[in-house]
């Protein structure tokens, strides 16, 4: 799956053109979003846009989450928010809480396998993606009335986890191969656990929303779907 089929499928939901902005260079400002729960360091951002003095539309790719815990502070705000920049975005690339460089505890953490809260880590993840929405919307340069969110994997679930208690401007969603619970290849932690999360979710989001999975994923394929 490839980032250029997310931008158009976001292009389709929001109703953009999809044309590529005149300017050939493009701002990327690092930033760090004010969270209490992330201490003084706040949340690790990566922010780009066309360099023209415009407002954009606000786009919000999230990270999945690593099997090895080990990983999570080696993850980087990754340069993919270029091609939505490229097509008339803003797109900030925000590393949830226990990733990257964000201050904080890890707080998506779902319990015990035999027993996972899916619905109450979905939550956490989603705080994050709504303080960095509600901060970067007082923005001269962001147009609060049009965001969209678009996650992959863990991501993907705290997209869909956000459209169940929305920031205002949040008009669309898009998640690619949401999920939690993934231990190895083609094993979920209580796979009805995970479904009835979603079900929990779906009960009040009123977001229009893309889920995207593919029979080869080897975290989330479509079948618990």
């Amino acid at each position: 799956m490839t980032w250029r089929l997310v931008v158009v499928a976001a292009a389709l939901l929001i109703g953009l053109s999809g044309q590529s902005p005149a300017a050939d260079t493009y701002l990327k400002e690092e930033l760090r979003i004010p969270l209490p729960a992330a201490g003084s360091h706040g949340l690790e951002a990566l922010l780009v846009r066309s360099n023209e003095p415009e407002r954009y539309p606000l786009a919000v790719p999230s990270h999945g989450s690593p099997r090895s815990p080990n990983d999570r502070p080696n993850m980087t705000a990754w340069s993919q928010a270029i091609e939505l920049a490229r097509r008339g975005w803003a797109a900030v690339v925000v590393m949830r809480r226990g990733y990257g460089g964000s201050g904080g505890a890890w707080a998506e953490g779902y319990g015990p396998c035999a027993n996972p809260n899916y619905t109450e880590a979905g939550s956490a993840a989603a705080a994050d993606l709504k303080a960095a929405i509600s901060f970067l919307g007082s923005r001269p340069d962001i147009d609060p009335a049009h965001v969209i969110g678009i996650g992959v994997s863990a991501g993907g679930f705290a997209t869909v986890a956000l459209t169940a208690d929305p920031p205002p401007g949040l008009v669309s969603a898009i998640s690619f191969a949401g999920g939690r619970g993934s231990l190895r290849d083609g094993e979920v932690c209580r796979e009805d656990r995970l479904i009835e999360a979603f079900r929990n979710f779906g009960k009040r989001s009123r977001i229009p929303m893309l889920w995207v999975y593919a029979d080869n994923d080897h975290f989330f394929g479509p079948k618990p779907a």
